[in-house]
């Protein structure tokens, strides 16, 4: 997640701002959760689209779950194999629009660790930090993809799905860029300290969001909060009971079963949701959290 530090060339109050504020950085981490069993599953279907085969169905006993030790280990490994070049590939564009840029780590709010690359006095165009925001995202699942096709390994999907996961935050401040004209300059939040960025209007003129920016935005984030929050659940629940090794998770490609968890012999279904379960219950939760904003903003 980059950040800067607001540049004393952009005159004049900023048009909007973004700020990590504590209730976002949950968003980013429920999302990030459930968008890492996503983006595994869609990694683990391009691979086995490159093998010639089906994705058959996905089977995890809970007696096949690795210790605290290899945990730990696996940790290390994605650390260093997927956190070191996704902050190098901001810094490498951020130097090319602006200055060499600083890294580090942190923790926001006490609940989003984060890596990130910083540059000072760094004022970029909206399209500009598009590119450093997604650079990241898109030349690493590039390269993987790549690599998959010469290498079809399971091997790669995790790191893959890691860093795809681990660009929730990137994608969510491209998000809110993209409701903004392309003209518009976008540096450090003003506030002191602050997480985020301040959006400028060139100067002389008077910019606002794109026209139905602001339903869109409100509805795709009630739709994403919605999916995160109930997925989270579901699977907290299932690997809660895997740990105690009283069932299996499956995920079957077959049909709309997107997921579901066996804890009778016979292989009748406790847990079960499908694709269009989840579809309408991230509509109806997009629509709804826009109806509401709408209206408490309205009053």
């Amino acid at each position: 997640m980059p950040v800067s530090v607001p540049d004393t060339s952009d005159s004049g109050d900023p048009i909007a701002t973004f700020r990590l504020t504590q209730s976002v950085a949950i968003q980013w981490v429920l999302t990030s959760v459930v968008g890492f069993f996503a983006f595994a599953y869609c990694f683990a279907f391009v691979l086995a689209a490159i093998r010639g085969t089906s994705l058959e169905p996905i089977v995890v006993t809970g007696t096949a779950l690795p210790g605290s030790g290899l945990w730990l280990l696996a940790a290390g490994g994605l650390l260093v194999l997927v956190v070191v070049p996704h902050e190098l590939l901001h810094g490498a564009f951020m130097a090319r629009y602006a200055d060499s840029p600083s890294y580090g780590v942190g923790v926001s709010h006490f609940v989003l660790p984060y890596a990130y690359a910083q540059t000072r006095n760094a004022s970029y165009t909206r399209n500009q930090l598009l590119v450093v925001l997604l650079a990241p995202f898109t030349i690493i699942s590039v390269v993987g993809l790549l690599a998959m096709a010469i290498y079809p390994s399971p091997l790669l999907i995790v790191p893959l799905a890691a860093n795809a996961a681990g660009s929730i935050g990137d994608l969510w401040m491209a998000g809110v860029l993209c409701q903004y004209r392309a003209d518009v300059r976008v540096s450090g939040h003003p506030q002191p300290g602050a997480q985020g960025f301040a959006v400028y209007s060139p100067a002389g003129t008077t910019v606002e969001r794109l026209p139905g920016a602001t339903i869109l935005a409100t509805a795709v984030t009630g739709a994403v909060g919605t999916l995160a929050v109930s997925t989270t659940v579901l699977v907290g629940l299932v690997f809660q009971s895997l740990a105690f090794g009283s069932g299996s998770l499956v995920v079957d490609p077959n049909g709309w079963t997107v997921l579901r968890h066996e804890l009778r012999p016979d292989g009748t279904a406790a847990i079960e949701i499908g694709g269009r379960v989840l579809a309408a219950l991230a509509l109806t939760g997009g629509v709804a959290w826009a109806v509401l904003t709408m209206a408490w903003r309205s009053r």
